[in-house]
Order: structure tokens, then sequence, then C-alpha cells
């Protein structure tokens, strides 16, 4: 929600970029694909404790994930097949760097802390996309929403690094704590909601 806000200006102040990837000849495809790399090269190295890279790799894939609709809205190449792709290379991604928590650790604990991010976050996608199929919108709900769900990922990273695995441990258990409020909170909106909704199944 919070990231989502400055989407605007940093669409804005990123334009000429836009334009010159596209002037190369650049397909958003091709920069779909280079985040979805990053993505999984950030899930390696949270497998191997390499915190940096993985911090680096997730602000790469974050940068990636902003170029390719920028670049496929002034080239021209907008469509819904497009937006699936990058939708589904995004749910990859997040995928890799979630499933390289859990196998940097060697703890239960860990794992299942790390493994529970992943499911909580991919119910945040599904109470969306399945709310707003009902009819109910989701727009600015929860506070970790996807680029919120990185970001975090990210200091997570650069915390790790300076201070060792405790604090890397902790950081993850505060992501998990704001998804699972991100979770109860759609829930509930969509559940509210859909009271209001006339059913289409009848």
């Amino acid at each position: 929600m919070v990231v989502s806000q400055l989407r605007g200006p940093v669409t804005k102040l990123m334009e000429p970029l836009y334009h010159l990837l596209n002037k190369i000849g650049l397909h958003p495809n091709m920069i779909t694909v280079l985040g979805l790399g990053t993505s999984l090269v950030a899930g390696w190295a949270f497998a191997s404790g390499e915190y940096i890279i993985a911090s680096i790799m997730i602000m790469a894939s974050g940068i990636f994930d902003v170029l390719d609709g920028g670049v496929a809205r002034v080239g021209g190449f907008a469509s819904n097949e497009g937006a699936f792709i990058d939708s589904f290379a995004d749910r990859l991604g997040e995928s890799a760097i979630y499933i390289g928590l859990v196998l940097g650790f060697d703890n239960i604990l860990e794992q299942l802390l790390a493994l529970s991010i992943l499911v909580l976050s991919y119910s945040i996608s599904y109470l969306r996309a399945r709310g707003e199929g009902l009819g109910v919108s989701l727009d600015g709900i929860g506070v970790m929403e996807r680029a919120e769900r990185l970001g975090t990922l990210f200091t997570a990273g650069i915390l790790a690094a300076i201070w060792g695995k405790a604090v890397f441990i902790i950081s993850l258990a505060i992501i998990l704590a704001l998804i699972l409020i991100t979770v109860v909170h759609r829930f509930i909106k969509v559940y509210i909601g859909l009271k209001k909704v006339e059913p289409s199944f009848y």
C-alpha cells in the first residue's frame, strides 16, 4: 500500500528511461525475464546465506518490475497477454525468494517461519483475486502487498548482513506479523463486502 502510493511519482521520474529502453529495442517481456532471473538469484543467495547479494537482487527485481510496464506503455506493447506474463513471472519470482529463505535454514522452527511467510503471502494475493472476482474492491487494503513484502525483505537482508542471523530471524518474524495483519484485514473486508454484493452463482 505504501509503496503503491509512490508508483506515480516514480513512474514520472523514470519516463526518460522508458523511452530510452524502448528506443534501443528492449522488449518489455525481456525485462520481465530479467526481473525473474534476479529473483531466482535472490532466492539462491538467501539459501546460501549471502544476504547482501539477496538484497541487491531484490532491489534489481523491483526496478525491472517498474521498467517492464513503463516500456510496454511508451512502446505500444501494452496488452492483456503481457500483463498476464508479468503477473505470472512476479509470482514465480516471489516463490523462488521464499523457497530460498526456507532452504537457508536448518532449524525446523526457522523453516516454518519462512514457510509461513510464503503461504500467507499467497493468501494475500488470493484474497484480492477472489474478492475482486466476486465484486469486492481491495485497492489499498493491507500494509503488505507484494512491493512492501519485497521491500521489507530487502531491509531484512541488509540488517542480517550487518548484525547477523539472529536479527534476520527477528526481522522475518516482524514481516510475518505484518503479513498476517494484512491477511486478516483483507479477509474481513471481503467477508463484510460480500454481504453487500448480489450472489453471482444462483
